[in-house]
């Protein structure tokens, strides 16, 4: 196999208007996947969160979610990997493999097809579970010769995409966004695989997120009150980057 290497954008060298890029990252994401009202925003936000991870306590999944085959959610997942930060993306990951690629690179974890082996994969399962409120966000495992016990993380973004739907234990960790097919009238660009680069974009999210990462830290923004603690949880840092972007 090949070796890993995942490198942070070089910060956009001027501060950079929040809604403006807000507004460019839900054009993107428009313009090659249909989608329904709000998941634009709500996918843009998560992609800047992924530069903020650090500063939250709580890790919102993104779940793409479709009943079927050819509604864009493999699209979406290839343009969202040009958005986040060190993004890893995979069709397919061991539960062995899964808490070491944390440990080691701290990436934003882009998984497809997770209804192929997610669903009967129990011990996979716990430690993407746990990987969603940072204090307890670790594995332990014997390393060695000698067992000796040892301490992994399991902190990083996750988005998935799936046919069917996710186990409750997940889907109760995730921002859904449901996917459909688009009907015939309803037209969108041809994703041509290589030709997009949204580096800029990265640049300018990073250097945003730098300069309003106290701030964000420090952050209570008002939550709809329909919302359940959990869900409450998992929209708390999205909502936080709303009100300081816009």
């Amino acid at each position: 196999g090949e070796e890993l290497v995942l490198t942070d954008p070089e910060q956009w060298p001027e501060p950079v208007d929040g809604s403006a890029l807000l507004a460019e990252l839900e054009r993107v994401l428009s313009r090659y996947v249909v989608m329904g009202e709000g998941a634009a925003t709500a996918i843009a936000l998560w992609a800047v969160n992924s530069f903020a991870h650090d500063v939250q306590q709580i890790s919102p999944y993104l779940a793409m979610v479709s009943p079927e085959k050819r509604c864009g959610k493999t699209t979406l997942l290839a343009v969202l990997g040009q958005m986040v930060l060190r993004a890893v993306p995979a069709s397919n990951i061991s539960t062995a493999s899964l808490f070491r690629l944390v440990e080691a690179y701290r990436p934003t974890l882009i998984i497809d097809e997770v209804e192929t082996f997610l669903k009967e994969n129990e011990a996979l399962r716990g430690i993407l579970n746990a990987g969603h409120n940072r204090a307890n966000a670790y594995v332990i495992r014997t390393v060695g010769e000698d067992h000796t016990p040892r301490r992994f993380s399991t902190w990083c973004p996750k988005a998935f995409a799936l046919i069917g739907t996710l186990p409750d234990t997940l889907a109760d960790r995730s921002v859904i966004i449901p996917m459909r097919r688009r009907n015939a009238h309803e037209k969108v660009e041809r994703l041509q695989l290589g030709q997009l680069n949204l580096d800029d974009h990265r640049r300018k999210i990073a250097r945003w997120v730098h300069d309003h990462e106290d701030a964000l830290r420090d952050a209570d923004p008002d939550l709809p009150d329909n919302l359940n603690d959990r869900a409450a949880d998992n929209w708390r840092p999205l909502l936080a980057i709303a009100d300081y972007i816009a």
